[in-house]
């Protein structure tokens, strides 16, 4: 494939996924004021922490299956079928697990949400499956659209279960479950996902393959929610549920750099695959990092200007006060951005043990932070213990990759532009407004430092969008 070409493959599905994926994100952003004006503080922590647990339950459940069906089926030697079937029949074990799990709870512990986090693990697990299938098959115009469609029926069972009905925390678990529930079944009908389903098909030689790929990402997996989320419990422990739900809303805010990382990211896992064996592949991944690295700081940086203001539109009432939170957090995202860059290398390579080795280390690190900071500190504690643990993921897996792949690294005007991005964060986050300037400031300098990086990205987009227009 000729360099310009891997330019336009990749700008290119990175700008379908953005014609869907903006939308959804979009919309998890316009959701918030109306959870904070139904719901408690303590009833959204206790929402949250419910529906994030799904992120570790899934992972040891259906032991990572989903990340093998993805992967593999972009194979040009992939049975298809037979990675589908595989990968419901161990997905369908684990639906038997949590459901015993879910019962006993309901049944002997008298635990009220049991059920619906039962309907909610089930749907989203299905959801999860026929998706990612659809885009291995390369249905990605129509794997945005899922994920569309996905979002608007969870703003629509939202508006009528919680605002409607006032259903609280039931209604907003029924939300995402009918949201998922539906997006699944269309995806497994639209993308004829129902003619790979053939139970003759399991081939257990395949999935054996599939298993030795998958269960090393489960302590990445695990890992990962570790660092994500494993602080809002600690938080929970500490100072109860109204400063967890505090937190928990201020995390929602920094997902706004995944509105532009998060296209690009599937994108970019798409292009790795078939560029990893290239022999010139250097001069393609090298650029592609300084572009990227370069806008996640920057988007960091102008989120970290309008954090207030931001906070206002979107944290009502009682959850304003979580806006303290949201620099080190938006810091934490662009650390986590640049380490998945990096982790979609061993994707690629089908070798997910370093992987997991960088996430288990900042893992370890997030929960020792977490339990010194957080007793004194509360959330700004955890957020400074999320920001570190990142930050340390994002250099492990940029020094380990460049020990396999070849990719040049300006690391003094890195060093330089996360310098600027930490400084910003820190005074934004512990002087608030007073400290504007500063963050404006290193904005400047940081858009500086590669202006060039800049003008070349714009034309890389403007290039790709008149071609598509051709």
């Amino acid at each position: 494939m000729k360099m310009d070409s891997k330019y336009k493959v990749l700008a290119s599905n990175t700008l379908v996924f953005a014609a869907g994926n903006i939308l959804v994100k979009l919309i998890s952003f316009f959701l918030m004021p109306l959870y904070t004006n139904t719901l408690t503080t303590d009833q959204y922590g206790i929402a949250e922490l419910l529906n994030n647990t799904i992120e570790i339950v899934l992972p040891l459940a259906t032991l990572c299956i989903v990340e093998a069906l993805y992967r593999f089926s972009l194979d040009e030697e992939a049975e298809h079928s037979a990675l589908f079937v595989n990968s419901i029949f161990t997905a369908g074990i684990g639906i038997v697990l949590v459901t015993i799990l879910s019962i006993i709870l309901h049944y002997i512990f008298d635990y009220e949400y049991a059920i619906h986090f039962l309907i909610l693990y089930i749907t989203t697990t299905f959801y999860k499956i026929t998706s990612q299938f659809a885009r291995g098959l390369g249905h990605i115009r129509r794997y945005a659209a899922y994920g569309v469609i996905n979002s608007l029926l969870l703003v629509i069972s939202n508006i009528v279960l919680l605002v409607l009905l006032k259903g609280g925390i039931t209604a907003y678990l029924s939300s995402f479950s009918i949201g998922y529930g539906v997006s699944g079944i269309l995806a497994f009908i639209l993308s004829k996902e129902y003619k790979y389903f053939r139970l003759c098909n399991i081939n257990f030689k395949i999935e054996k393959k599939m298993l030795q790929y998958s269960i090393p990402s489960i302590p990445n997996m695990l890992s990962w929610w570790v660092n994500s989320l494993s602080d809002r419990y600690i938080i929970l422990c500490f100072c109860g549920p109204g400063i967890a739900g505090l937190y928990t809303a201020a995390s929602k805010l920094p997902a706004m750099i995944n509105v532009v990382t998060s296209v690009f990211q599937q994108a970019w896992q798409y292009s790795t695959a078939l560029e990893i064996n290239q022999k010139n592949s250097k001069a393609f991944f090298s650029n592609v990092f300084r572009v990227y690295s370069y806008f996640c700081i920057l988007i960091c940086d102008v989120l970290i200007i309008f954090n207030k203001l931001m906070c206002r539109l979107l944290l009502q009432s009682d959850f304003f006060s979580a806006w303290k939170f949201v620099p080190l957090l938006l810091l934490a995202a662009t650390f986590g951005c640049i380490a998945t860059y990096f982790g979609t290398f061993y994707n690629a390579m089908k070798d997910n043990r370093m992987l997991m080795v960088s996430t288990v280390v900042g893992a370890i690190f997030n929960i020792i932070l977490n339990i010194i900071l957080i007793p004194s500190f509360g959330g700004t504690g955890a957020s400074i213990a999320t920001a570190v643990s990142y930050l340390i993921i994002m250099i492990i897996r940029m020094l380990n990759v460049q020990k396999h792949i070849n990719i040049d690294i300006d690391l003094k005007r890195l060093t330089f532009q996360f310098s600027l991005l930490i400084v910003s964060a820190l005074f934004e986050g512990l002087c608030g407004l007073n400290a504007i300037m500063i963050s404006i400031l290193s904005l400047g300098l940081i858009f500086l430092s590669d202006i060039k990086i800049f003008k070349y990205g714009i034309s890389l987009i403007r290039r790709t969008l008149n071609r598509n227009e051709k």
